[in-house]
């Protein structure tokens, strides 16, 4: 479960940052040219790939999860933690691209 979840959270940054790249370009992005696009879907453009180690940090804590598997770390809590990282992503890369409309 925890590869799926981490495979999600892999596409969806994947996916995110390609549709956002597209999305600067139809719209006339050069790095010289001046025009007005929205500063989070430039910020996640430029520095997304920064983002990768959010996943790398998720399977870490969920293979300490499986680990530790007490009252408070188990894999109850790696797998809601990682749910939500993914639907954050997908949050995130979703209300930047909608800055477009």
């Amino acid at each position: 479960m925890i590869v799926s979840i981490a495979g999600t959270q892999f596409v969806f940054l994947a996916l995110g940052m390609l549709a956002l790249n597209v999305l600067l370009k139809a719209g006339g992005y050069a790095p010289n040219v001046v025009g007005s696009f929205p500063p989070l879907a430039l910020t996640l453009a430029h520095q997304g790939l920064w983002l990768f180690c959010v996943p790398l940090a998720w399977v870490c804590f969920a293979a300490a999860c499986t680990r530790f598997n007490n009252a408070v770390l188990n894999e109850r809590v790696a797998r809601a933690a990682g749910v939500a990282v993914a639907a954050a992503i997908f949050l995130l890369y979703t209300y930047a691209g909608s800055l477009f409309f």
